[in-house]
């Protein structure tokens, strides 16, 4: 196991990642506004032609089932994705289009967006069963389930080598618990450092505080219920595409949320297994 002062040294080295791109964090001022139109998001994706390239195809991607071809980033937010969607696809491609992980050899990034583009769909979807009293802020707990795994990208940036080798050990083993080899090889784990990251980029207070949530394997229901979704939504997610099953309609933590059943569990399951296909070729578009 890492020592403390190794651990304080891997901390500090996340100081070498890429610096928050220019659009991004026009992108992080303009999601804050609640009043911001169409128009103004649409010219600042449009000045990042990847990007703009990046949000019209995933517009015109199967998952989000556009009847005829969409040319505009405003086409693709009035038409398709709406404007809330768009603003946490945009920020989350942003932040992470500079991050390069081709030097870690057994790094996935189409699972990694598989990952998170299935954690934010699936939380979204149990959200919206749940009583609109207790509901969590939508927007928001889409954007945390597209960052959800932020720190192991910025693993794979920052320590390649160590990093593939844990990834090896977890397709031999899989059931081994992959945040202590990390610890172990690095000396920080993906929670931790994304959770520095966060902190880092100025990222919402519910992006940090839900990051730092998935530290524990079962929150209690005395977190926040963003916590709550995101942690079981990315556990359900992983072994899906691992396993290729599942069972969150028996999630007894998620069936305390009011308005939350096994029966609504089970139709989300089915809902969610239906979308697969298409989200993961939205991944693979994202690659």
């Amino acid at each position: 196991m890492a020592t403390q002062t190794t651990f304080q040294r891997e901390i500090l080295q996340l100081k070498h990642i890429p610096p928050i791109s220019v659009t991004a964090t026009q992108l992080l001022k303009a999601t804050s506004d609640p009043e911001i139109e169409v128009d103004a998001i649409a010219n600042i994706i449009d000045q990042d032609p990847p990007l703009s390239a990046r949000i019209l195809g995933m517009a015109n991607a199967a998952y989000f089932m556009s009847t005829q071809p969409v040319y505009t980033t405003k086409e693709a937010i009035i038409r398709v994705l709406g404007l809330n969607l768009v603003k946490g696809l945009a920020l989350s491609l942003a932040m992470t289009g500079g991050i390069d992980t081709k030097k870690c050899r057994n790094f996935d990034l189409v699972n990694y967006w598989s990952q998170a583009l299935g954690c934010a769909a699936l939380s979204r979807l149990i959200a919206l069963k749940i009583a609109p009293d207790h509901q969590p802020d939508l927007d928001g707990l889409y954007l945390c389930g597209l960052l959800h795994n932020l720190g192991m990208l910025i693993l794979a940036y920052l320590f390649p080598h160590p990093l593939s080798a844990v990834l090896a050990e977890i397709k031999n083993t899989p059931h081994t618990d992959i945040l202590a080899l990390e610890e172990k090889h690095i000396g920080i784990n993906q929670i931790e450092a994304g959770e520095q990251l966060a902190i880092r980029w100025h990222l919402p207070d519910m992006v940090v505080h839900t990051i730092a949530g998935l530290h524990h394997n079962t929150p209690s229901i005395s977190y926040p219920t963003e916590a709550i979704l995101i942690s079981h939504s990315a556990t359900w997610v992983n072994q899906y595409l691992t396993e290729g099953k599942g069972g969150i309609k028996n999630d007894a933590m998620l069936c305390q949320l009011k308005g939350i059943n096994e029966s609504v569990l089970a139709e989300i399951e089915e809902q969610f297994h239906n979308q697969c296909n298409e989200l993961q070729a939205t991944a693979r578009m994202l690659n």
